[in-house]
């Protein structure tokens, strides 16, 4: 340790309190100990975990390689940036191809209601809910109490 540093460790003052004098050789020595010991401990190096390699399948088939903390020695992907719409739109695009004629049948039972213009039906809905509430209000109208005592 060259002359500078260890002027300057026994120069700084302690964190804690020692009810011995500076002036003192064994204080001198308590600090440029405790000094080296502080010193040591932030120049180590931290830890790191232990990585293991990991087989990453995706869903295409495609295989790579990565080396990670987790001890799983394979990954299968079932979604990924080839098949996943929210991270490839083209992939949307290509599913509308309708090869199971889904599509097909989709508009062929739901097609004719594109037109939403028509009110009667909403308005016929609101009628047999207000004659339901009605008549739920008349058939839990308040029941006379009987009176409680011998008969």
């Amino acid at each position: 340790m060259n002359p500078v540093a260890l002027r300057q460790l026994v120069t700084t003052p302690l964190r804690s309190t020692t009810s011995i004098l500076p002036s003192s050789r064994l204080a001198i020595a308590i600090r440029v100990t405790r000094r080296r010991d502080y010193a040591t401990k932030a120049e180590q190096k931290p830890m790191t975990p232990e990585l293991f390699p990991q087989t990453v399948v995706l869903s295409s088939g495609a295989t790579y390689m990565v080396r990670t903390s987790s001890p799983r020695a394979q990954l299968r992907l079932t979604k990924d940036t080839r098949n996943h719409p929210l991270w490839n739109p083209a992939v949307l695009a290509s599913q509308l191809s309708d090869e199971n004629e889904q599509l097909v049948r989709f508009t062929k039972r739901f097609g004719d209601l594109h037109d939403l213009s028509d009110v009667s039906v909403i308005q016929s809905d609101e009628a047999v809910s207000a004659a339901m509430t009605k008549a739920v209000t008349v058939s839990t109208s308040p029941k006379k109490a009987k009176p409680k005592g011998k008969k």
